[in-house]
């Protein structure tokens, strides 16, 4: 009967936690998805943006709804692992967009280079955000992690190395004013290169 029991309550707090997850990840991927509908919307017919005392209530439901239909059987018409839920979280919130933090630099450079918009464009950051938050949702839900051979410390490890890896240019350009390394086609070289390498380290050469 005990064990019986313990597996109930065990049970019943496994489907609770994917349930919290799964409200959680559809809150930031409404948030995500509202603040890149957004700012598209601002940049192509100068629309307002939706106000703050609004826009929660309406995230929450929308978020609360699509748990409701997950739960309930979505997850398999979508073929999704529900066991993914907090692996999703983590990654989409945390460690993708930390991971590859220097690639979004290298973007955000050259479009400054382009001219198209500023290396911290809050569009860009938007679309940099919604496409780590999917590529995340294939990760933790489709098994993209098992298929491609990956563990979350890996993008944990290569945010440590990136970060590693970028301090020697800015230590070069605040102590020794090598101004020219700010360039935005520079600055944009540089990243890839501590992307690509904070990658190396991080992931390939971590691996037994």
């Amino acid at each position: 009967m005990t064990n019986s029991v313990r597996a109930n309550v065990g049970s019943v707090l496994a489907d609770f936690s994917r349930t919290l997850g799964t409200l959680v990840g559809l809150l930031w991927l409404v948030f995500v998805g509202a603040v890149f509908l957004d700012g598209g919307a601002d940049v192509l017919i100068g629309a307002p943006p939706l106000p703050g005392g609004l826009f929660w209530p309406v995230a929450f439901a929308v978020a609360l709804g699509g748990t409701v239909w997950l739960v309930e059987g979505g997850y398999d018409r979508l073929g999704a692992d529900p066991t993914g839920t907090w692996t999703f979280v983590w990654l989409a919130v945390f460690f993708v967009p930390l991971a590859f933090l220097p690639l979004q630099f290298a973007v955000g450079s050259l479009a400054s280079a382009a001219g198209f918009a500023g290396p911290f464009s809050g569009a860009l950051n938007a679309g940099f955000v919604l496409v780590s938050t999917i590529a995340s949702g294939w990760l933790a839900f489709y098994g993209g992690l098992d298929r491609l051979g990956l563990e979350v410390d890996d993008f944990i490890r290569t945010f440590v190395f990136a970060v590693g890896l970028a301090l020697v240019p800015l230590a070069a350009v605040v102590l020794f004013e090598a101004t020219w390394l700010a360039g935005d086609y520079v600055a944009a070289a540089i990243a890839l290169a501590v992307q690509v390498g904070a990658w190396w380290v991080g992931v390939t050469r971590t691996k037994p």
